[in-house]
């Protein structure tokens, strides 16, 4: 892990950003609750509960103690003169490294637009390497809180980390801010790892999953081929798109899993079905380059066009590779750099003076309206994060105005926002985003009910979707 004091925080981690060389990819399965990092715990048999993906109220978990002793409250009064350590797990290395390092600098933008300084308080931020498998973020979050005294996690790409850590902060009743990319559908609502530590800012699968496919039902499209990388997040948006577009009187003609890291995708493209007129994809990252690059070789003038669930395949980085090869795909995210509000423009004014030349990143915007909202809830307990509940109320709170639009949490403390549908353009010699349409205030269970998600299952349909009508799926919704 790497220390960055308030004071250089920007300046090093700017560096440090520029250095690396990895590309985004996505996450294996999910973990157990256990806080011992055994890799069994994030085994692809660890599957979050789904008969209890809707708890009650009570069932979220029990409220952390309000109460202080004297001596507990003496010794917060003191700390208020010392900065706020923030532990911000990331998959440094490895497939996802892109991705984290955007949300780095997305940290790093805010900060110094307020010189490091939050609610009169200093800020350190303190960095760990989770390599994208859940038993070396569980290690990371236990080494940042035990041994470093971190007052908050934040951060976390990959869906198995997500629930390593949630499972952990349950325990040491720390606050757990998810500011990354994890779009773990289960992450908030299953007993197993929903907690009032537990608030995520970004993401989720069906959030994003049904708007796209509410879009390419609204094009005419009937007949899709469902592409979705094999591993956990995959599996769960794959699950989502389908129940989506069927929901609304699509089929699934074909099912295709690439193996995360395909080098070739060649073999899978040239067997996609001549008789779909659309392509619902899930191939985030690297794979997502190569996934278009065969795409536009193999499949010719009349080749189907692709609808991008999550936006994972155009993510900014890897415009500089598929330049033209991007344009006419549509992709659903939560964020798109023409968003006209006030606090975007000055965002994007920011990050076009840091970053010349490029495009903005999706993953860098997430990450600093992550901390808008951070920043807010921490003002309303006057800067001590050490009152963990007052803090916690102040993050159930939120109703906000960030870069990214308006923001509010539900009840299990995941977000609720606009979702939007975009394309990438061309502008002169660059590239740029256009919207092309607008849902909003989505939920995480978007068009569906809490109880129709829990017997959905998603993450368990691979291969039962070809066949499966729209009767057959409201039989398994009802």
């Amino acid at each position: 892990m790497t220390r960055f004091p308030s004071a250089v925080v920007i300046a090093a981690l700017a560096l440090v950003a520029c250095g690396g060389t990895a590309t985004p990819a996505a996450a294996p399965p999910s973990a157990s609750r256990a806080a011992s990092p055994s890799q069994a715990a994030v085994s692809a048999s660890a599957k979050p509960s789904q008969a209890a993906a809707s708890p009650s109220a009570s069932q979220v978990a029990a409220k952390p103690s309000a109460a202080a002793s004297a001596a507990q409250a003496s010794a917060e009064a003191g700390a208020t003169a010392q900065p706020i350590k923030i532990g911000l797990i990331e998959p440094f290395t490895g497939p996802f490294a892109e991705i984290a390092k955007d949300n780095r600098d997305g940290m790093n933008m805010f900060l110094e637009s307020v010189n490091g300084v939050i609610a009169g308080r200093k800020v350190e931020a303190i960095t760990a390497d989770d390599q994208t498998q859940g038993d070396v973020g569980l290690t990371k979050a236990k080494q940042l809180v035990e041994s470093d005294k971190v007052q908050i996690l934040m951060g976390t790409v990959a869906t198995p980390v997500c629930y390593a850590v949630s499972g952990y902060v349950k325990q040491a009743q720390v606050p757990y801010m998810v500011t990354g990319y994890c779009t773990a559908q289960n992450l908030t609502v299953d007993p197993k790892f929903a907690s009032p530590y537990l608030t995520r800012v970004t993401l989720i699968g069906m959030q994003m999953a049904d708007p796209a496919a509410e879009w390419a039902y609204k094009q005419g499209f009937r007949k899709a081929v469902l592409i979705s990388s094999d591993f956990a997040a995959g599996l769960e948006n794959g699950d989502a798109t389908a129940a989506a577009f069927i929901k609304r009187g699509g089929t699934i003609v074909q099912e295709l899993y690439p193996k995360l890291g395909t080098n070739d995708f060649g073999p899978i493209v040239s067997q996609i079905d001549k008789s779909a007129d659309v392509l619902l994809s899930f191939v985030p990252g690297t794979d997502g380059i190569r996934y278009v690059d065969a795409y536009t070789s193999y499949l010719g003038a009349n080749k189907p066009p692709i609808v991008d669930v999550t936006g994972g395949i155009i993510v900014t980085s890897n415009i500089d590779s598929l330049k033209d090869k991007a344009l006419g795909i549509v992709a659903s995210k939560a964020y798109v750099e023409t968003l006209d509000n006030p606090k975007n423009k000055a965002f994007v004014k920011a990050y076009q003076q840091k970053f010349p030349g490029k495009m903005v990143s999706v993953d860098v915007a997430l990450t600093y309206s992550a901390f808008e909202i951070f920043e807010a809830a921490l003002k309303k307990v006057n800067g001590a994060i050490e009152q963990k509940q007052a803090f916690l109320d102040a993050l159930q709170a939120t109703n906000l105005e960030t870069a990214r639009g308006q923001i509010k949490l539900d009840k299990y403390h995941d977000i609720v926002q606009n979702i939007y549908m975009y394309k990438i353009v061309k502008q002169g010699a660059s590239y740029g985003t256009e919207i092309v349409d607008t849902n909003k205030e989505v939920s995480q269970f978007a068009t569906f009910t809490p109880e129709q998600m829990a017997k959905l299952q998603v993450g368990t349909m691979k291969g039962k979707w070809v066949g499966m009508t729209k009767a057959k799926l409201d039989d398994i919704l009802k």
